[in-house]
């Protein structure tokens, strides 16, 4: 008896055990997880770096700027930080919220990414420097002398005095550089000659040629501004070299430099393209005729009287007939006297005749066209036959031709007594 109460103790003992010993099991694990779950951050903000970066790519500045701003509250170490922080920065510079900008900036030191463009942040700091402080940025300039530095310095509306310009002896200044200081410091001209005279042959860019000649030029420094020219010309150089002869009054020359110097692709002011036409003239001497059009312009109302004349000078008759062929009926109008000289000279086209059919006084070019027994340009001159003298002079033309029916048909119109005499007159004596 004493040994089976014994038994169904010690089995309710050990039932007890396991029962508390697995419920304090169970607890361990749910107050574990309860733990776990209190602990975890929340990371839905790593929604906002992604929907920032699309946003910054879609150019929707201020969705990104919002989502990469809360994105940087959660997290400000990792790399995907750096270039949120990165692009903030940018925005900011986009935004001209140039405050915001150099806090945002100041922070990247702290980052390093394949993707920062540091030569532009190299400018973009002294950018940012200038827009805030001119004091700040001369500090940042002489304390980091750099030539990205000096560029942008030199652009801005900073004095640019004595200790800024004398670093231009201390760094290796681009190109680009120099060109921003010598255009604040033009005043001093030692400062610009002695810079030119030390400019390595790789740095003698167009640009700065280009300004060093018209400072030269400008400034009467002509020893100065021939030497350059001989090893570097351009239109605008090229202009001031006319610019110079023209006030000599030495039409020959300014004729003989404009053909040596001139390049077809210079784009220069119209009066040097003028002077040139005005130069030639005096000179008795044919120039291109293109001239006309870079003096002139298409618009111009002496256009076209000008541009012919330059063919008729040069009795060109595939331009003279080119160039009437573009013009109207009412544009020959203005030009019925050179139509005269054309036709005299036979210097026509007779397909484009009929661009004269329209001028008052037309005698002169059918006694022409009769007098080279080109009686098919008399009937092509004649076109409508809408005045007397025109069915006069087509009358004369038919009956030439051998075509009596046309012949008599204009006869018939003419009312004119004079007019008919002379066409029977001119077919009887086989001449006018």
């Amino acid at each position: 008896m004493y040994k089976i109460i014994f038994a169904v103790f010690s089995i309710l003992f050990f039932t007890v055990n396991v029962y508390s010993a697995d419920n304090k099991s169970k607890n361990d694990v749910e107050n574990k997880k309860k733990e776990v779950e209190l602990k975890a951050p929340d990371m839905s903000f790593n929604d906002d770096y992604f929907v920032g970066l699309k946003a910054y790519e879609d150019g929707l500045y201020d969705v990104a700027e919002s989502c990469l701003s809360n994105y940087l509250s959660h997290e400000n170490k990792s790399q995907q930080a750096g270039f949120a922080t990165y692009l903030l920065y940018q925005i900011y510079m986009s935004q001209n919220n140039y405050k915001s900008a150099q806090n945002t900036f100041n922070q990247l030191t702290n980052f390093k990414d394949s993707r920062f463009n540091y030569q532009k942040m190299l400018k973009d700091q002294m950018f940012i420097e200038t827009k805030l402080s001119c004091d700040g940025a001369k500090n940042l300039l002489l304390t980091n002398p750099k030539n990205e530095y000096l560029e942008i310095y030199a652009k801005s509306s900073c004095a640019v005095d004595k200790a800024v310009t004398n670093l231009l002896s201390k760094i290796d200044v681009s190109s680009e550089a120099l060109y921003a200081v010598l255009e604040r410091v033009q005043k001093d001209k030692e400062l610009v000659f002695s810079t030119y005279e030390n400019l390595r042959a790789e740095k003698r860019t167009p640009k700065l040629m280009n300004f060093y000649g018209k400072y030269f030029y400008s400034n009467n420094m002509k020893a100065e501004f021939e030497s350059l020219y001989k090893t570097y010309q351009d239109n605008e150089l090229t202009a001031l070299v006319l610019d110079d002869t023209w006030k000599s009054g030495n039409y020959k020359k300014y004729i003989e430099l404009f053909q040596k110097e001139v390049k077809k692709d210079y784009k220069l002011d119209k009066v040097v393209y003028c002077r040139m036409i005005e130069a030639s003239n005096k000179e008795m001497v044919n120039f291109d005729c293109d001239l006309v059009d870079k003096c002139l312009g298409t618009k111009n109302p002496d256009f076209n009287k000008t541009k012919l004349a330059c063919y008729m000078r040069k009795e060109d008759k595939e331009k003279i007939s080119w160039f009437i062929g573009t013009l109207t009926v009412q544009d020959t109008l203005k030009l019925c006297e050179y139509g005269k000289y054309i036709i005299g000279k036979r210097l026509y086209d007779i397909k484009y005749l009929n661009k004269f059919e329209k001028c008052p006084d037309k005698a002169s070019m059918y006694e022409s066209l009769l007098k080279f027994k080109d009686y098919n340009a008399v009937i092509k001159l004649g076109g409508s036959g809408s005045s007397q003298i025109d069915i006069a002079y087509m009358a004369i033309a038919y009956y030439y031709l051998g075509n009596n029916t046309q012949y008599n048909n204009y006869l018939n119109k003419l009312t004119d007594v004079d007019l008919s005499g002379m066409v029977k007159k001119a077919v009887n004596r086989g001449s006018l």
